[in-house]
């Protein structure tokens, strides 16, 4: 029944059939449908594309074809969908070229919309997962330098990609650490300074964030209600199996 319904391009059975049995081939066909018709269900085809990774280099071309180009829409949605479509077409193919080309005509288009800083958040995060491949998006990064949300997506992407010596690690975690004490994305900046790790920061750096994490007031106040707590003590407490930056050496060394 469910091979009857994936080959009448039920996207549902297909999914089902490659979770159930492992058969790809069916999911591919009513994934590539899907890119080609650029449906309600785009967004759910993208992700399970990429999902698929090299089983789905068939539907490279399709991906290509989805993409806006750099003459594509200003809009957030759909910027957030060339980002999604680059992701895909990285874990498909690796083309680190058509993939760079795709992430900086985001973040070309994106200047044009100030709505988007978002936007060019998740186009960063997606430049980070390419690593040294991604390095001729470095510009675009360190325009984001000058934004306190857009920093820590950032400056994972460079330390995921630039030379180790060419970066100013205890400038970019001072950078980080304003981001944080505005509020702008606490929970992105500990993932930034984690990157970044414990020998970029300097003992007025953990002063700071121990302030931050050990304050009476919340570092994270605001947000989806029935997250915020739990965002706050992520931030507060090391993730299992990392060194959270304030168990460095000289977190000791704050004055009263």
């Amino acid at each position: 029944m469910l091979r009857a319904a994936a080959g009448e391009g039920s996207l549902s059975a297909a999914k089902a059939l490659y979770d159930l049995v492992g058969e790809h081939e069916p999911l591919v066909q009513c994934l590539d449908r899907e890119l080609r018709s650029g449906g309600r269900r785009l967004g759910e085809a993208v992700g399970t594309v990429g999902a698929l990774g090299p089983r789905a280099a068939a539907l490279a071309p399709a991906l290509h074809e989805a993409l806006s180009g750099p003459d594509g829409e200003t809009v957030t949605t759909a910027l957030a969908a060339d980002t999604a479509l680059a992701e895909a077409l990285w874990h498909v193919t690796e083309d680190a070229a058509a993939v760079v080309a795709a992430l900086d005509s985001v973040f070309a288009r994106a200047e044009q919309n100030s709505w988007s800083q978002w936007s060019v958040v998740r186009a960063a995060r997606t430049t980070a997962l390419l690593g040294p491949a991604g390095r001729p998006l470095t510009s675009r990064l360190k325009t984001m330098l000058d934004n306190p949300v857009q920093v820590p997506a950032a400056v994972q992407a460079l330390t995921a990609m630039a030379e180790p010596a060419s970066l100013d690690r205890t400038t970019l975690a001072a950078t980080v650490l304003r981001s944080a004490e505005q509020e702008a994305d606490p929970t992105g900046a500990c993932d930034a300074l984690e990157a970044l790790g414990v020998a970029a920061l300097t003992a007025d750096h953990l002063c700071r964030l121990s302030s931050l994490a050990d304050g009476d007031a919340r570092t994270i106040r605001s947000g989806v209600e029935d997250r915020i707590i739990r965002q706050d003590e992520a931030f507060r407490n090391p993730r299992p199996g990392t060194r959270h930056p304030l168990h460095g050496p000289h977190s000791s060394h704050c004055p009263p």
